[in-house]
């Protein structure tokens, strides 16, 4: 039935009424629905690739795609045989794999026959549009390298246009559109616009931009029907532009610096460079589209060419590979549940972000002090807002991006710029205004040799002090937020400036019973925020926090914090039966990721209102951070060999600050797991830093509406990161970004391979080269019932589940049951008796020698 839907909507745009119409507008509404939502460079925000076929059940979706992008749609048969012989992929896992196949049994034995079957072609990507369509073939036929010839002209206007701040002069004029630009520069620059000086091109510039793309597809193609399959495989052909002049077309918030375009607008200069160019070439009587015979095997929408093919032997080894490494938690926490650890009164709390790279962090906390208690949110811990820093020329969201923001945040400090003096570091990163001739010829010839000098030294001998890198993720001292709002009065955007004491109770109390956290507080809690540093990584947003829209989650934590801290807000919350003790004290801090260091905000506030127990945790925190960064050091192949925690946590704080470092950390590389519950379902289990975890507490949900607001945010954020690094695995080249060694910052709106290649959405290679692509699973522990009774309440976030888009199990609070969610009911886990659970006296036992990703472990002495 999905199917047969998809299929009606693609043939929508042929017919209406039995006669055959061609609505543009329809057609680039429907085609950019298959282009990437992949942002600027400064909101990367982790998303399902696959965003256009999530209404699909997933095998389906990602067989479309694959006719769709020519695109792999698993790994290589091979890659599982071998996963097998590892032992990686468990028989018990085939024999679920293929009891959930649809498969016949009589047919069962013959398939798992054929899964050891040696097959060469299963890396080859299907037939698709994006290389095997009309478009290529007419190409091919007429022997013109047209996106050889066109691209570099198109990419050169979109890139100046769009400009963010790397060009000294703007292309548009004020309130400009890329179309009047591209018009003005063809006419009137005094120098030709190539290709655009085609006499017929240049005076067919002259008519409106619709009539322009009709005249141009009546050359071109030829035939109305082949219409939309020419538009979407010319967009195919560089995904990355498109999709990004669709997001600003649709949100020009998403430029700092806005800019006037949309897809219409790149459509009609594209088809007239194309025009112009197959005049330049071929004539004026060029063999159009339609002219050139094509063959059967030439995939054709308006022949049904998206119907999918699934690859049943693949599909059966990726979910036997998926059972397998999902069946490792919840035999974990099985054992886990059968031996509870007893666990002292809490002397300090710590609510860190749900990241799966502070699983291991909280784990080692836990381990060295049992008086420690650990919590996880999403990292920007329930206050939403626009936030404008001390140097921010504008403010910038630090919430989810499915939230809006209404309320606007400021920083200030008691020094006004003016009075401060720089640093010895600020100054090595000023730049000089070199942008006169003479000026740019004498700073070159004499600064130049020295800056060299330096880029060899940092090169060779990167360290620990290179100008920028810790101030990436602290805030001095003496600034302060402007949290209270003193006005009901907007501001010129519409914005509140700051929050009501209510307002901040409804956040605080919202956040803290969402994690169970409403009594037995501890005297001292941490709001530990996250983010990451490094010198040279265009990627820098997809390491930061996705809660916070790619943004560091420090604002957030000091907000919270400061408002956790506060009288009034405390007395509201104690009317609502949240008593938080007077002598609590909440105190905010982040969380470097890269560097594993740990930076504690407003330090000023404590001076007025000690926190006795904090120097405490500082050193416990030091040692779990040493620790964690010894845990990371396995996987980078110029990591020390010793075993010392100093050694380890110098090598990533190097690595951090090393200019020709690629790898700064493996981010959210093996993400698998995500956890909806109390603590003690994971307290003392090594989950290898796989795991998102959520604090909840299922005793005081009974209707689910707590459930509602988590799984609003895990669904689309977990699921996001999962999806996108699963994909860009399965095949980089396709849905990945290649290796990052190649990439060119263009306009600071993306990267591309050179300086005038497609911009690359997806992962680095450099990202997902160790990531195991399986789906996420995800438990909460919750019955059945009252989740059945949060989904009734997200009905627009069913397609995560329904269609297997990520896995979810239910864990019966009461008897730790399990049950798998399907669309078609929850059906009861049956995990094998015989597979033991591995154990180990501490973390750093197991991490020893390992150099891929290790198995759950229990733990069974949880401290060191």
């Amino acid at each position: 039935m999905a199917y047969r839907e998809h299929h009606s909507l693609m043939e929508s745009t042929y017919e209406t009424n039995g006669l055959h119409k061609f609505d543009l507008d329809a057609v680039i509404d429907h085609i950019a629905h298959w282009l990437p939502t992949q942002g600027p460079l400064k909101d990367f925000i982790h998303h399902n690739t696959l965003h256009a076929v999530q209404h699909l059940p997933f095998h389906e979706g990602v067989a479309i795609a694959a006719k769709i992008f020519g695109a792999r749609s698993y790994l290589p048969l091979e890659d599982y045989q071998q996963l097998h012989r590892r032992g990686r992929i468990k028989d018990f896992a085939i024999d679920w794999a293929l009891a959930h196949s649809g498969c016949a049994k009589h047919k069962q034995e013959q398939l798992r026959a054929s899964l050891f079957v040696k097959d060469d072609a299963s890396h080859y990507p299907p037939l698709s549009l994006a290389n095997n369509g009309i478009r290529t073939t007419w190409l091919t036929r007429i022997e013109v390298g047209l996106n050889v010839l066109a691209h570099p002209v198109l990419f050169r206007l979109l890139g100046n246009f769009l400009d963010q701040g790397i060009s000294r002069w703007s292309l548009p004029k004020d309130e400009e559109n890329f179309w009047d630009c591209v018009l003005r520069l063809a006419q009137n620059s005094f120098l030709p616009l190539y290709p655009l000086n085609e006499p017929v091109v240049r005076e067919l510039l002259s008519e409106d931009m619709d009539q322009v793309i009709r005249v141009c597809l009546e050359k071109i193609v030829g035939d109305e029907q082949l219409y939309e399959q020419y538009l979407l495989e010319m967009l195919l052909a560089h995904p990355g532009w498109a999709g990004m002049v669709r997001i600003i077309e649709q949100n020009p918030r998403a430029l700092l610096a806005r800019r006037n375009i949309s897809l219409k607008q790149m459509i009609a200069v594209e088809l007239a460079i194309e025009l112009a160019l197959l005049h330049k070439k071929k004539g004026p009587n060029f063999s159009n589209v339609a002219s050139v015979p094509h063959s059967e095997s030439i995939p054709l929408l308006k022949n049904g060419a998206l119907k999918p093919k699934i690859p049943l032997q693949l599909r059966i080894w990726h979910e036997a590979m998926e059972w397998s490494l999902h069946s490792e938690l919840l035999l974990g926490l099985q054992a886990n549940a059968a031996a509870p650890a007893a666990k002292p009164a809490p002397e300090v709390q710590a609510l860190f972000c749900l990241d799966d790279r502070e699983c291991s962090l909280r784990r080692y906390l836990e381990e060295i002090d049992p008086a420690i208690e650990t919590f996880g949110a999403a990292g920007f811990f329930g206050i939403d807002f626009l936030y404008q820093g001390l140097d921010d020329a504008y403010p910038v969201a630090q919430c989810p991006n499915i939230i809006t923001p209404k309320h606007l945040i400021k920083e200030s400090g008691s020094k006004s710029k003016a009075d401060s003096k720089p640093k010895a570091d600020d100054l090595a990163n000023l730049h000089f205004s070199a942008h006169s001739l003479f000026r740019g010829w004498l700073y070159t010839q004499t600064l130049g040799i020295g800056y060299a000098a330096r880029m060899a030294w940092n090169v060779f001998r990167p360290g620990s002090k290179l100008p920028g890198i810790r101030t990436l993720s602290e805030v001095e001292s003496h600034s302060h937020l402007h949290l209270v709002r003193e006005s009901d009065e907007p501001t010129e955007d519409g914005y509140l400036l700051g929050f009501s004491f209510t307002e901040m109770a409804d956040r605080v109390g919202k956040l803290l019973s969402n994690i169970g956290l409403t009594q037995n507080f501890a005297p001292l809690v941490v709001i530990v925020a996250h983010g990451s540093s490094s010198v040279n990584n265009p990627h820098f947003a997809a390491y930061d926090c996705g809660a916070c829209s790619g943004k560091p989650g420090a604002p957030n934590a000091r907000a919270f914090a400061w408002m956790a801290n506060n009288e009034s807000v405390r007395a509201i919350l104690r009317e609502r039966g949240i008593a938080i003790p007077d002598a609590a004290r909440f105190v905010a801090a982040l969380h470097n990721t890269s560097r594993d260091e740990i930076t504690y905000f407003d330090k000023h506030l404590l001076e007025q209102h000690p926190a006795p127990s904090l120097p405490a945790f500082q050193q416990t925190m030091e040692k779990a951070l040493q620790r964690n960064a010894r845990e990371r050091c396995r996987w980078f192949e110029l990591s020390p060999q010793s075993h010392s925690h100093e050694d380890a946590h110098e090598h990533v704080m190097e690595r951090a600050s090393s200019i020709f470092e690629p790898r700064p950390e493996y981010n959210h590389s093996n993400n698998l797991y995500c956890i909806v519950g109390r603590r003690a379902l994971t307290r003392g289990l090594f989950l290898d830093r796989r795991a998102f975890l959520h604090s909840y507490d299922p005793g005081t949900d009974a209707e689910g509406d707590i459930l509602v607001q988590i799984l609003s945010a895990v669904f689309p954020v977990c699921g996001g990161i999962n999806l996108e690094y699963l994909f860009s695995r399965v095949d980089n080249s396709a849905y990945g970004a290649g290796t990052k060694l190649p990439h060119n910052v263009i306009g600071l709106l993306g990267v591309a391979n050179g300086v005038e290649g497609d911009l690359r959405t997806g992962l680095p290679s450099q990202m997902i080269e160790v990531h195991e692509p399986a789906r996420l699973l995800i438990v909460v522990e919750q019955s059945p019932d009252i989740l059945d009774k949060a989904f009734a309440k997200i009905s627009s976030l069913r397609d995560w589940v329904d269609n297997d888009w990520v896995r979810l199990v239910a864990c019966q609070p009461d008897s730790q049951d399990f049950f798998l969610y399907a669309a078609t009911g929850w059906e009861k886990v049956e995990l094998p008796a015989d597979c033991q659970v591995p154990k180990a006296a501490h973390s750093e036992e197991i991490i020893v020698g390992q150099t891929q990703t290790i198995p759950v472990h229990q733990l069974v002495r949880r401290h060191a």
